[in-house]
């Protein structure tokens, strides 16, 4: 009888032990559950995360790819713009002359340009006065019309002498 009611408490102590068991599996089974659940969340969130900055860098990468391309073109436009500069630093330089200072506040300027062809031709004058001279050389004359600055240069560079008026126009630059 001892041997029974000993295998009867061995069985009981076993299915209890068994069904604390199983309680501990169930409750390992939600525990895991949960994790996957949460760990599901968190990859889907990487998953929109790593989408999101997919399309940033390739919009960055747009952007990156615009902006070098407008500065080349900036820089290309800047070397034309300085060669146009060093062409225009080296070409001859228009000089105006003054004939009358005191009458230049009175009346309105006029670019009065003078040729003489025949000066700067005897000795000791520089080829490059007798070349502008030639090409003509432009005089700032004050005057109400240009028949009045044609009247006021006429007196100085005389026809006789090889002088030519070649042309007249309003003075416009600042």
């Amino acid at each position: 009888m001892f041997i029974h009611v000993g295998l009867i408490l061995l069985i009981l102590v076993s299915i209890t032990y068994a069904a604390a068991v199983l309680r501990k599996i169930e409750g390992d089974v939600v525990q895991h559950q949960r994790d996957m659940r949460t760990l599901e969340e968190e990859h889907h969130q990487l998953e929109v995360a790593c989408n999101t900055l997919g399309e940033l860098l390739s919009q960055v990468g747009d952007e990156l790819a615009s902006a070098q391309a407008e500065v080349m073109r900036l820089n290309d436009e800047k070397a034309q713009q300085e060669a146009a500069l060093a062409a225009l630093e080296e070409a001859p330089k228009q000089r105006l002359f003054l004939v009358d200072r005191a009458t230049l506040t009175q009346a309105k300027l006029w670019e009065v340009t003078i040729l003489n062809g025949g000066a700067g031709n005897g000795p000791g004058v520089p080829v490059a006065t007798s070349m502008e001279w030639a090409a003509g050389r432009t005089y700032l004359i004050a005057g109400a019309t240009d028949r009045d600055a044609r009247y006021r240069a006429e007196p100085r560079f005389p026809s006789g002498q090889g002088f030519r008026i070649a042309k007249i126009e309003r003075f416009r630059r600042a």
